[in-house]
């Protein structure tokens, strides 16, 4: 599933066209997080598949046993129901994008 659905969907067409998107449809929450340097969520497992852009900052993630660091700017992403850790090396903001679990 794209994060982002096709712009054709919107009642506004041509040049007219809005750049938005509506995340409702998807069954997505998004939260704007700050985290504090050095704060560590370890052993974590959500009902939720988690997309997260970071806006500030620096995160080392660990998912099925492979860590990845992530800065300013990139996309990580944490399957559902996934055992992970995450440890915020500095002051991080993230947009968190939780999508609800498919039945």
């Amino acid at each position: 599933m794209s994060l982002f659905q096709d712009k054709s969907d919107y009642f506004l067409k041509g040049d007219d066209q809005l750049d938005v998107f509506h995340l409702r449809p998807h069954g997505c929450d998004v939260m704007f997080s700050h985290y504090e340097a050095d704060t560590q969520n370890l052993s974590v497992s959500n009902s939720t598949q988690c997309k997260c852009l970071v806006i500030q900052g620096s995160v080392s993630l660990n998912l099925n046993q492979n860590q990845q660091d992530f800065t300013t700017g990139e996309w990580f992403e944490i399957p559902a129901n996934t055992l992970h850790d995450v440890h915020y090396l500095t002051d991080c903001s993230i947009i968190e994008f939780w999508f609800e679990a498919k039945h």
